[in-house]
């Protein structure tokens, strides 16, 4: 579950329209959210608090044999920000925990750009965490431009090691994302970029309704003390089932250098049920691994149905529960009555012949729609997700929900430990006891007002 800040960041992405899914760093977040998720190690309680519609705060305390916390402060010259922060009693679920992503794709000729608006000024960001006893420091810094560009700036304070301070300079636009990226750690210097194949609209307009989107993006490294270099690169597709309107989304993922191919697959099989799979090889090693991820939510009693295309009785009913209140054949439409009645006779028959075809595309259409808003609409109380790997032998369980106004996260991850025995049947014996034995677990409680 996101922290507090970490919230009010996304938030802050949302309202200042950065797609954040456009960056390399997320191209596989969907897999990660499922496969990768953060397991409490401790008993850990954060209260949070919005002091002021530009300034939040947040108070953790941390007990894991020794008693550790932090205080954190964040502000923002963002304009109604805090319409978008809600409490811990009311904000929805969906938001605060990290899981399936579905990418939406867009089109060049599209003429609703409202989806990506920019700010006209800029807009700036500050944030600070100090730890204790540590007194290790934490700062961020983030300047949003109106050119599409972002910059963000991150130092790590700490008496333990020196200090490292790492700088992004961003440009996110509709096709593509460029990211440069220096550290102060060996002078490490990178470049990542995610691109976007969409083909515009043809000049007589007589693109269909088309839901998928196709991204590649890479990424190159080199520090420029001792000059190792670093690179991968990771295609990305995304679509919906025409049939049922289930999301998918599929990644294939190259590290040349370590020989590393990676690919997953995730599936949302209903509005509460999510299912990924993903396949490590190694060719230089000849090593794989199978990792299996689910996710399932539950809904409140009081949840609300959304009419779907299938409860309709008549074709007509289709284009009502779209949102765009123009066809997506529009231009494949006979006139209206102020066109000429020769024009409308001519296409009469068309109209006619290719009548069942566009229904059918329309009935599709409306299928994807209303699956994405089952799911944004929901009212979800706990998810319960599980991952399991096979040549870690590991089984990782985590539960997020709400109670009485806290948002609380439990989880452990039991594993297979070494063997401390070279006796052959000691051994054995250990190893049948092995997947009893948790390596971590955990609860975090949340509460923000």
């Amino acid at each position: 579950m996101l922290d507090y800040m970490d919230y009010v960041l996304r938030q802050f992405e949302r309202c200042t329209s950065w797609n954040k899914d456009n960056s390399y760093e997320n191209i596989d977040g969907t897999s990660r959210n499922i496969f990768q998720f953060d397991i409490p190690s401790s008993l850990k309680v954060q209260v949070s608090n919005k002091s002021t519609p530009y300034s939040y705060n947040t108070l953790e305390l941390t007990n894991n044999k020794t008693i550790n916390g932090s205080l954190t402060y964040l502000y923002t010259n963002c304009e109604n920000l805090d319409q978008f922060i809600d409490g811990s009693c009311r904000v929805r679920l969906q938001e605060m925990v990290q899981s399936f992503r579905y990418i939406e794709p867009y089109y060049h000729h599209s003429k609703n750009t409202e989806q990506f608006k920019v700010p006209k000024v800029p807009i700036s960001l500050v944030y600070g965490r100090m730890f204790y006893p540590s007194s290790s420091l934490e700062v961020m810094y983030v300047k949003r431009f109106p050119n599409h560009y972002q910059f963000i700036l991150k130092c790590l304070s700490s008496k333990a090691g020196p200090s490292i301070l790492t700088t992004y300079l961003q440009k996110n636009t509709k096709a593509n994302c460029q990211e440069l990226i220096f550290s102060t750690n060996e002078a490490l210097l990178g470049y990542r970029f995610v691109h976007n194949f969409v083909s515009a609209g043809s000049k007589s307009n007589l693109s269909l309704y088309n839901n998928s989107s196709l991204s590649i993006g890479s990424e190159i490294w080199c520090t420029l003390l001792s000059l190792n270099p670093g690179c991968s690169t990771t295609l990305r597709y995304c679509s919906h089932a025409t049939n049922t309107g289930k999301p998918l989304i599929f990644t294939l993922s190259l590290n040349p250098l370590y020989g590393h191919v990676s690919s997953t697959y995730s599936i949302k099989t209903h509005e509460n049920l999510t299912f990924c799979t993903k396949y490590d090889f190694n060719v230089y090693s000849i090593q794989s691994n199978l990792t299996l991820g689910m996710e399932l939510w539950k809904y409140s009693r009081s949840a609300a149905k959304v009419k779907t295309p299938e409860h309709l009785e008549t074709a007509e009913e289709w284009p009502r529960l779209s949102s765009d209140k123009t066809p997506m054949y529009h231009h494949l439409l006979a006139p209206t009555e102020n066109s000429s009645h020769s024009s409308q006779k001519l296409l009469k028959g068309l109209n006619l012949t290719f009548q069942s075809s566009l229904q059918k595309i329309n009935k599709e259409r409306n299928v994807i729609e209303n699956f994405n808003q089952r799911y944004n609409e929901a009212n979800f109380t706990q998810v319960f997700k599980v991952s399991t790997s096979l040549r870690d032998m590991n089984l990782r369980l985590l539960w997020e929900g709400r109670i009485k106004g806290f948002l609380v996260s439990a989880g452990a991850e039991l594993t297979q430990p070494p063997e401390l025995s070279t006796n052959g049947l000691d051994s054995l014996e250990h190893q049948n006891w092995s997947f009893i034995s948790p390596s971590k677990f955990g609860i975090q409680l949340q509460y923000s007002a």
